[in-house]
């Protein structure tokens, strides 16, 4: 199959996926709601009712890109690592350190809070890396305890050193407006991250497609064995692999708690969402180019949901429905409808003409 045609049949597959979650989506909120057309149009049509809405609908997706593109790089590596949310919680706390410091009332705390954070996630990353390599341990279990050590690690230190009295030792208090990212449209959360995250695409794009290294990785994805009898160093690859994924964690951490959405660090501030990429990596299948698209549609659904939990009586739990059926039908192994049809269509044609 050609690229062209291997582009448009995963994009049917994801409108058709897209368009069965939709509609089991309807069906619940006709069973559900008193006013469902009302709620329906709310979920379609609410992240494009305000300024605001719209702005946070594509912080939203900033986010979701990030995280998604932290997993495809491991998946790529047939690695299952999810440490992403504690490199997210890590580079946040970083982050967080230089924005309150003395360096946060100069404009050099918005890149070195970056780079800082993803200095920590990397090191997050690398950690069950090495443990796989060398010590064979299971990255599931190693990545999966890391996350719950990060999350308490910076719920200590925010509540001893960088905490608020007003409140509640729950939050920091506002950075500087030197150190939060600078919006583009006023009172909205459209702010560098969303620059920071289209460069990080490219950046992964790059490094995977036209790169030596990428290529050794994406070798060692496809046939560890072959790629060892290669002579490609698989430890390394994987280990790398899971290191620039975690910066990548930490940088969506620096977004989290630097965006005009926080601009400062409180307890929790990453609500989950960092799973959520998996999901993204997983419809774009591992694709960098197609993350930024996915992330998009999926960001629209899920501040849909969450603005028709606000405004009307169906619970936004709704969009969790929407992603299991989503991560079901693009998952497996289905065709679009008629497709075997055309296709015995099409061979009888050729066999005809064949003859």
């Amino acid at each position: 199959m050609t690229q062209g045609k291997l582009i448009l049949s995963e994009t049917g597959r994801m409108i058709f996926a897209a368009v069965i979650a939709l509609a089991v989506a309807l069906v619940i909120i006709l069973l559900s709601s008193k006013t469902p057309l009302e709620t329906f149009q709310t979920f379609l049509t609410g992240p494009l009712s305000s300024k605001r809405t719209v702005g946070t609908w594509i912080d939203d997706a900033s986010k979701l890109a990030l995280a998604g593109l932290a997993f495809s790089l491991v998946f790529q590596a047939r690695q299952f690592a999810l440490g992403v949310q504690g490199q997210v919680y890590i580079g946040g706390l970083l982050a967080s350190t230089i924005a309150l410091s003395p360096l946060g009332l100069s404009w050099i705390s918005i890149p070195l809070g970056a780079i800082a954070a993803m200095l920590g996630g990397a090191l997050l990353g690398f950690i069950p890396g090495y443990a796989k390599a060398k010590l064979n341990a299971n990255e599931i279990v190693s990545s999966l305890m890391l996350n719950y050590i990060a999350y308490d690690f910076t719920a200590m230190m925010l509540r001893l050193y960088l905490a608020s009295p007003k409140s509640g030792l729950t939050a920091s208090d506002p950075f500087p407006p030197t150190a939060v990212y600078p919006a583009f449209i006023a009172r909205t959360r459209m702010d560098l991250g969303l620059v920071l995250a289209l460069v990080t695409v490219v950046v992964v794009w790059f490094l995977l497609y036209r790169t030596a290294w990428g290529l050794k990785l994406r070798l060692t994805g496809h046939n560890a064995r072959f790629a060892a009898y290669s002579g490609i160093r698989s430890n390394f690859i994987m280990v790398s692999a899971m290191t620039v994924s975690g910066a990548i964690g930490g940088l969506l951490g620096a977004l989290f708690v630097q965006g005009t959405g926080f601009a400062k660090l409180a307890a929790g501030f990453e609500a989950g969402l960092s799973f959520e990429g998996i999901l993204i990596a997983i419809v774009a299948r591992n694709r960098p180019l197609a993350i930024p698209f996915v992330a998009l549609g999926y960001g629209y659904l899920r501040q849909g949901a969450a603005l028709m939990g606000y405004r009307t009586d169906v619970p936004a739990e709704v969009i969790g429905i929407v992603q299991g059926i989503v991560i079901l039908l693009v998952a497996s192994s289905f065709t679009l409808p008629g497709r075997a049809l055309l296709n015995r269509i099409m061979g009888g044609r050729s066999a005809a003409e064949a003859s």
